[in-house]
């Protein structure tokens, strides 16, 4: 199966120009013939929209203005892993959530972020603590949301669950603030014994610079692919039977 990763600049937002950017995404991957759609965290609305107007409203999803992507992913018959933020009526709070849509485009299964800083560009997430694995096609799949990787209680608990494969999205890049990800991410994989890959974003903004941040895919605790840098949509093909990387390398597609 191929899998793409969606390594762009989306951290500014705002979701009118985050969505057209994710639409010709789709659009290149549908002529790829990807299987798999990864985008980072908070793709939609971008990262720091909290700190650019903390009094914007989120939308319970999925909402009518992703009708264009599910449209693509329909007609590519592919699944996709898409960052946005949500409103909960019930709950009446926000997530931060990766979602699942399937080929027919209706959503399959979705991860709340346990883990937000709750401060600064994350003051609108309320945690999650429901950890569980979501059936993708034929691979049960772990999903976490960025800091969801650094505690080993969110990938443990996946692979009790029967997860075949590890999902991370996020916004993770080195830096004073953050920290280096990559021993977490090493972690994960190690101590579980799966496989698992990162789709993270680029772009500089005042608050972080993405740029610097990797896209990656580990196996048995090792980095196999790795990606940082300037936009680009990566592709790599994957054996799901043997849960193997078969790419030695991303294909990396320009942007």
């Amino acid at each position: 199966m191929k899998i793409l990763l969606c390594h762009l600049t989306l951290s500014l937002g705002p979701l009118e120009k985050n969505l057209k950017i994710l639409e010709r995404a789709l659009q290149i991957a549908g002529e790829v013939k990807a299987d798999w759609v990864i985008t980072p965290e908070t793709a939609v609305q971008g990262y720091h929209f909290y700190k650019i107007d903390p009094e914007q409203k989120l939308d319970a999803q999925p909402a009518d203005y992703l009708r264009p992507l599910l449209e693509l992913v329909r007609k590519n018959y592919q699944y996709l892993f898409l960052g946005a933020g949500e409103y909960d009526v019930k709950d009446n709070c926000n997530y931060n959530t990766c979602f699942v849509f399937g080929p027919d485009g209706n959503l399959t299964g979705k991860h709340r972020k346990n883990h937000s800083h709750g401060y600064g560009g994350e003051g609108w997430v309320t945690n999650s603590t429901t950890v569980e694995s979501v059936q993708v096609g034929a691979v049960k799949t772990g999903i976490m949301v960025c800091s969801d990787a650094w505690y080993m209680e969110c990938p443990k608990r996946l692979a009790e669950q029967g997860a075949e494969l590890l999902v991370d999205i996020a916004g993770w890049p080195v830096s004073k603030e953050c920290g280096d990800p990559l021993p977490s991410w090493l972690r994960c994989s190690k101590e579980t014994g799966l496989p698992f890959v990162l789709c993270n974003q680029t772009g500089k903004t005042e608050w972080l610079d993405f740029t610097v941040g990797q896209s990656v895919y580990i196996e048995n605790g090792e980095v196999k692919l790795t990606y940082s840098g300037m936009d680009a949509l990566l592709l790599f093909e994957w054996e799901e039977t043997k849960k193997q990387v078969i790419s030695e390398k991303f294909t990396v597609l320009d942007f």
